[in-house]
């Protein structure tokens, strides 16, 4: 118990002195610091690395040397990402110039159908920052999520500045929060899923990145209840380093099965076809993806045993 409480307060700490240093930071000097911390975590995270390196290689069919290169900028992007978000309320009103959208009128279309709709997006490039920006444009945004431990504040902390800061309407992925997620549904809304998690027992396997994953179908769960359209959403940092881009791309759930048949006639076909977006983007900007997440963990776990 007295240790726990240590690590609380630690993290306390280091959570207020990190909020204070970001935003007393310029914003270039901010994103500086956000990528040399983001390095520095890669190097004293040899375990998490050395698995993330080979992943990489068995996903992309490359050396070791490209894939540690790979993965230390998805660190430093990483450590960039968290220093804009916890800038995010400095970033409001600048967002539009920050993050540009491209494909908006296929998100537009897909609302127009009457039903709501369900993006589906991961953790590439600042996906929080994104958030921020579709609300800033109109959006009514429900991001489904997971509760993590708050042991040192940090789960609050994230919650305000994805709810108080930057607007949108957090839904848990279990107990009373799915009640809400049908209502948001139902009212015509829009939910977002990170589709790159891994789900464990709750999921099924598809091939992600070429290698089998435990997928989750909540995705294709709701389509099939309320065949809300499915939008792929993918958010990408710019050459630059400050800047981003949001890809909106054409409904998914438009696309048939790979025998023919419609879209959601088979959970594991349709989830192939959600996997397969995905490993497209992965691949096209490998050094903006949490590779340190571990997506293929508990299906190696399993496979060991």
């Amino acid at each position: 118990m007295a240790s726990r409480k240590k690590r609380a307060g630690a993290e306390r700490f280091f959570l207020a002195f990190g909020i204070r240093l970001f935003r007393l930071l310029p914003h270039r000097a901010a994103l500086w610091t956000g990528a040399f911390l983001g390095r520095a975590l890669w190097l004293f995270s040899k375990s998490k690395v050395d698995r993330a390196e080979r992943h990489c290689v068995s996903a992309l069919g490359m050396g070791i040397t490209p894939a540690r290169r790979i993965i230390r900028n998805a660190y430093a992007n990483m450590g960039r990402s968290v220093a804009e978000f916890t800038r995010m309320g400095q970033l409001l009103p600048t967002l539009r110039e920050r993050i540009s959208i491209e494909g908006k009128e296929l998100l537009d279309e897909a609302l127009s159908r009457g039903r709501g709709a369900l993006i589906m997006t991961a953790h590439l490039g600042n996906w929080e920052l994104a958030g921020a920006r579709m609300v800033a444009e109109g959006y009514a945004i429900s991001p489904v999520y997971t509760p993590q431990r708050n042991g040192g504040g940090l789960e609050d902390f994230l919650e305000y500045q994805r709810t108080r800061t930057a607007g949108m309407n957090l839904i848990p992925s279990e107990g009373p929060g799915l009640r809400k997620l049908f209502r948001v549904i139902r009212e015509k809304g829009i939910l977002l899923f990170l589709q790159d998690l891994d789900a464990r027992k709750e999921g099924v396997r598809v091939p992600f990145l070429g290698m089998e994953a435990s997928t989750a179908v909540g995705l294709i769960t709701l389509y099939r209840k309320f065949r809300a359209p499915i939008v792929p959403i993918f958010t990408v940092r710019n050459p630059d380093g400050c800047t981003h881009t949001i890809y909106v791309q054409s409904v998914l759930s438009d696309l048939s099965e790979d025998d023919g048949a419609p879209f959601g006639t088979n959970v594991v076909k349709s989830l192939q076809i959600c996997n397969n977006i995905l490993t497209r983007w992965v691949e096209k900007y490998p050094d903006q993806w949490l590779w340190f997440l571990d997506r293929w963990e508990s299906v190696e776990k399993e496979l060991s045993r």
